[in-house]
């Protein structure tokens, strides 16, 4: 698990994102629901391929917000900042 520290340190490069040592999480807002769905899927994809699944949660019906912590480690690790910057890498192109 990463300090807080490390973890602010790290964020500095990753648009948009948002955390500490507990997680990190991210928002996107697009147009309406039908985007909000797309974009979670492909978040979902992301996820899948990097075999790290983190929260995906839709509201407002067209935000999506991703927290991702490591579960078995209690928190945020370098897998969670791997996949922040996968998801930056598709979503931001």
């Amino acid at each position: 698990m990463l300090s807080d520290d490390e973890v602010a340190r790290a964020l500095q490069d990753l648009t948009g994102w948002t955390g500490d040592a507990r997680s990190i999480s991210r928002t996107w807002t697009v147009k309406g629901f039908n985007g909000a769905v797309q974009l979670a899927n492909v978040v979902a994809w992301a996820a899948n391929r990097a075999n790290h699944h983190p929260d995906i949660r839709i509201h407002d019906y067209k935000c999506v917000t991703v927290t991702s912590l490591t579960h078995d480690e209690g928190g945020t690790t370098e897998h969670d900042l791997a996949l922040a910057r996968r998801l930056n890498g598709i979503l931001d192109a």
